[in-house]
């Protein structure tokens, strides 16, 4: 091999190896309208953070860099759409200190991935915590977010596992999500009420929207680590490639209307042209 063709090949090495480094540390916030049906006027401009997936990232010490970004966009609340950690952290001190910091910026609530029930000792520990800090932890939950007396029910899965792998953690055919499942976790929805959930896993959007989701929230895919230009995401958490739905806001047309998903990237684990965001999202009314 000459040496000039030697030279060229190293130098192309290192650049993809430099692009790949940076773009494992970017973070940014990534703004986006959803526009939602049923949307009651008083929450009509409201805007909401949804951040998920952190697993081992950190962004500063103590989270500052994190944490300033989400201060600066100033949410009116905010949406943590699972796998604050991966299952095979132990020391939950930091999470809980940085859930206690979104805290202190806007209204948070909080739903499981994947990757904590993995440890339901460490899982059931950092819920209580949470509760007690003021977080709203929805376990297949309802609750109500309010604006000049206008009510959006805001609902909360934890899907079981098998939605997401095996038992031996393989990722073969996996059953798919339903309705039926969802009033079984959920219990139905009520068609008089905007309803949002966050739910981590976004594959099951159609089953999400005919259960009655005016809104959903998720993340999961990780943007599908590497993004392929005019392609989109390469891979989900489930080893298949080509995920219909890794970034951003998605809709579905229903019996009774049209319903939107917000899927973040997130912001951890590894990725490729595919950097780390906090997604800042606009409610509209459609």
């Amino acid at each position: 091999m000459k040496r000039s063709t030697k030279l060229l090949l190293t130098a192309g090495v290192c650049f993809a190896a430099g692009y790949a480094l940076v773009s494992n540390r970017q973070l940014r916030v990534n703004e986006y309208t959803m526009l939602v049906d049923r949307l009651p006027q008083s929450f009509d401009g409201k805007k909401l953070l949804l951040i998920a997936d952190l697993h081992k990232k950190r962004y500063g010490d103590k989270f500052d860099n994190l944490i300033n970004s989400c201060r600066a966009a100033e949410p009116d609340y905010i949406f943590f759409a699972g796998d604050l950690y991966s299952r095979d952290e132990t020391n939950m001190a930091p999470k809980i200190a940085l859930m206690k910091r979104l805290r202190a910026i806007a209204p948070t609530y909080y739903v499981l991935g994947n990757h904590e029930p993995d440890n339901m000792d460490n899982c059931e520990a950092l819920c209580f915590r949470l509760k007690q800090l003021g977080i709203t932890v929805l376990r297949n939950d309802k609750t109500y977010i309010l604006s000049q007396g206008r009510a959006i029910a805001l609902y909360g899965t934890q899907l079981p596992q098998r939605y997401y792998r095996r038992e031996d953690f393989s990722h073969g055919k996996l059953p798919e999500l339903d309705k039926k499942t969802l009033d079984a976790l959920l219990g139905e929805s009520d068609d008089s009420e905007c309803t949002f959930l966050i739910s981590h896993n976004p594959f099951p959007f159609p089953a999400y929207a005919e259960w009655g989701a005016d809104a959903v929230f998720s993340g999961h895919c990780h943007g599908g680590i590497i993004r392929l230009p005019l392609i989109g995401g390469l891979l989900s958490p489930e080893r298949k490639f080509f995920p219909r739905y890794s970034k951003g806001i998605y809709e579905t047309v229903t019996e009774k209307g049209t319903a939107s998903m917000a899927v973040t990237v997130g912001l951890g684990k590894f990725r490729l042209n595919n950097p780390a965001e906090i997604m800042l999202i606009t409610l509209k009314k459609r």
